[in-house]
C-alpha cells in the first residue's frame, strides 16, 4: 500500500513538471490532463488542483481560504478570516468545527462543544443522545445527567436547567425566571414566574394564569375549557365543550364553534373569519386576506406578504415586500425550488445584489448574483436539498457539466474535465478535449499554443515566432521559445 502511494505521487509529480514546460507562460491553466490531473485558475480566481476526477481536490481563493478533499472520505475548509476550520469524514458520521478558540464535534449522535478550547474552566458540553449529558453553562455551573435515571441538564435547546429523577416521576425545568415542577409527566404541574401562574391534574383540571392576559382552564381536558382575556382592547370570555359547542365575546370580536374545531364562525372590529369544515375550508377577510380549500389550494395576504400554496405540502410560493427590498420562493416538493432577493440597497459589501437560485431536480441547478453577472449552472443534479454537506462530499461525482460565470470570466467543464474551456473577457481562450487536443491564445501577450494528443504535434507561437513540437520529444523553431 506504501509503495502504490509513493508511485501516485511520483506519478503525479512528473504529470506536473512535465505540463508545466509544455504550458509555460499561461497563467489560466497550470497543467490540463482532462479528468486525471489538472491544476488552474478557475473563473472566480481560486486555484484549483483536481487529480481522479472528483476525488481529489485542493482549492484556494486570493482571500488565502483553502479547501482539501478525498471524497467521500474526507473534506476539509478553512476560512483565515475568523481562523474557522471544518473537517467532515464519511458525512453524515464526523462532523468537527472549531473558530479561533472555539470547537464543536458530531459523532453520529454524540455532540461536543467547547467555547474556549485554551480555558479549562470554560463553557462546554458533552451530550451522548439521548442517555449522557454533561457540561458547563455559561454561569459557569457544572451539570450532569444520565437519562432516565437522574441528572441536571442546563441550555437544552430552549430550557435553561432542566432537572429530573427516574423520569417522568419528577422534572423541574427552568426558563429565565420561569420554574415548572412536575410530577408523574405529565399528570402534575406547577408553574410559577413573574406575572405567571400554572397548574394542572391532567386530564382532570388545570389553569395557566398571566398577569395583563387573562386564564385559561380546563376541565376533563379535552371535553371542557374555558378563557377569560383582560387585555385592554381585547377583552372577554369564553368557553368551548368539546366536541359539541364553543362561544368567545370580546370587546373587538365575537367567535362561535359547532362542533369545535371544526366549523367556526367569527366577527370582529380587524377580521371576519368562517372555517367549515375546518381544516378544509378557511376564510379570512380584513387586515388578513386568507382562502384555503386545502389541501388543494390556499393564499394569505398582509401588509407586503404573499403565501400561497397547491396540492399542500407539495408546491408554495411565498413573497415579501418590505423596506429591505424583494424576496420570492417557490417550490414543488422535490422537483423544483426557485429563490428570488432584489435587497434596495444592493451596492451594501455583503449584498450579493439581484440574485435568484432555481433547482429542478434531479436535472440541474442554477444559481445567479449582481443581476445575473455571476452565475453557476450544474447538470445533473441529484442532490434533493440546495448546497450543504451533500454538495461537498458527493455531488461532484454528478456533476458531470458545469458551467461558471464570473463577469467576464467564463469556465465550462464537462465529465471532470475531459472537456474544459476557459475564458477571460476577450484576451484570454482555452479550450482542450483530453486527450485529443488542447489550444490557447492570449491577445495580450500576442500568443498562442495548440497540441494533438499532448504533444504528437504541436505549435507554440508568440508574436511572429513559432517553435513546433513533434512526438513528444523533438522540438524545432525559434529558440527564443521555450520548449
Amino acid at each position: 500500500m506504501k509503495k502504490a502511494g509513493i508511485a501516485l505521487f511520483a506519478l503525479l509529480t512528473l504529470l506536473e513538471l512535465t505540463s508545466s514546460v509544455l504550458a509555460q507562460g499561461f497563467e489560466v491553466i497550470d497543467y490540463d490532463w482532462g479528468p486525471f490531473a489538472a491544476s488552474y485558475i478557475d473563473a472566480n480566481g481560486n486555484q484549483r488542483h483536481r487529480y481522479v476526477g472528483p476525488i481529489f481536490e485542493r482549492i484556494e481563493n486570493p482571500q488565502g481560504d483553502t479547501a482539501h478533499a478525498a471524497r467521500p472520505l474526507f473534506h476539509n475548509w478553512y476560512q483565515v478570516e475568523g481562523d474557522f476550520n471544518r473537517r467532515e469524514v464519511l458525512w453524515p458520521i464526523w462532523v468537527n468545527r472549531s473558530r479561533e478558540n472555539s470547537a464543536y464535534w458530531r459523532f453520529l449522535l454524540n455532540f461536543g462543544w467547547n467555547w474556549d478550547v485554551n480555558d479549562p474552566e470554560s463553557r462546554y458540553r458533552l451530550w451522548i443522545l439521548p442517555f449522557y449529558f454533561q457540561g458547563r453553562d455559561v454561569n459557569g455551573e457544572d451539570y450532569l445527567a444520565i437519562f432516565p435515571l437522574a441528572g441536571k441538564i442546563h441550555e437544552f435547546f430552549f430550557w435553561d436547567k432542566i432537572d429530573f429523577v427516574l423520569f417522568p416521576l419528577f422534572v423541574r425545568s427552568q426558563v429565565q425566571d420561569i420554574v415548572a415542577k412536575t410530577f408523574v409527566w405529565p399528570i402534575f404541574s406547577r408553574t410559577t414566574g413573574p406575572g405567571l401562574k400554572r397548574f394542572r391534574i391532567f386530564p382532570l383540571y388545570g389553569y395557566s394564569e398571566r398577569e395583563g392576559l387573562g386564564r385559561k382552564s380546563f376541565y376533563l381536558w379535552p371535553f371542557l375549557t374555558t378563557v377569560h382575556y383582560t387585555l385592554p382592547r381585547s377583552a372577554g370570555r369564553g368557553w368551548i365543550l368539546f366536541p359539541l359547542l364553543g362561544h368567545l365575546k370580546l370587546t373587538d370580536q365575537e367567535t362561535w364553534w359547532f362542533i369545535p374545531p371544526i366549523f367556526r364562525y367569527s366577527i370582529g372590529e380587524d377580521q371576519n373569519r368562517i372555517y367549515g369544515p375546518w381544516p378544509f375550508f378557511q376564510k379570512e377577510e380584513g387586515e388578513v386576506d386568507k382562502f384555503y380549500l386545502f389541501p388543494l389550494y390556499g393564499r394569505k395576504r398582509h401588509a407586503g406578504y404573499n403565501k400561497q400554496f397547491f396540492l399542500w405540502p407539495l408546491g408554495q410560493y411565498e413573497s415579501t415586500v418590505k423596506d429591505t427590498g424583494e424576496k420570492k420562493k417557490f417550490h414543488f416538493i422535490p422537483f423544483v425550488y426557485h429563490f428570488y432577493e432584489n435587497p434596495s440597497k444592493p451596492m451594501e459589501p455583503e449584498s450579493d445584489g439581484e440574485a435568484s437560485y432555481t433547482k429542478v431536480w434531479p436535472l440541474f441547478q442554477n444559481s445567479s448574483k449582481h443581476g445575473g453577472e455571476v452565475t453557476r449552472f450544474t447538470f445533473p443534479d441529484l442532490n434533493p436539498m440546495r448546497g450543504g454537506p451533500i454538495e461537498r462530499n458527493y455531488a461532484p461525482y454528478w456533476h458531470l457539466f458545469v458551467h461558471t460565470r464570473y463577469y467576464d470570466a467564463v469556465d465550462t467543464e464537462i465529465l471532470w474535465g475531459l472537456y474544459r474551456s476557459a475564458k477571460r473577457g476577450d484576451d484570454y481562450k482555452y479550450r482542450s478535449l483530453f486527450p485529443l487536443f488542447n489550444y490557447t491564445r492570449d491577445r495580450g501577450d500576442d500568443e498562442k499554443h495548440f497540441q494533438l494528443l499532448k504533444g504528437l504535434i504541436g505549435r507554440h507561437r508568440v508574436g511572429e515566432k513559432k517553435r513546433w513540437q513533434v512526438l513528444y520529444l523533438f522540438h524545432f523553431g525559434d529558440k527564443d521559445l521555450q520548449p
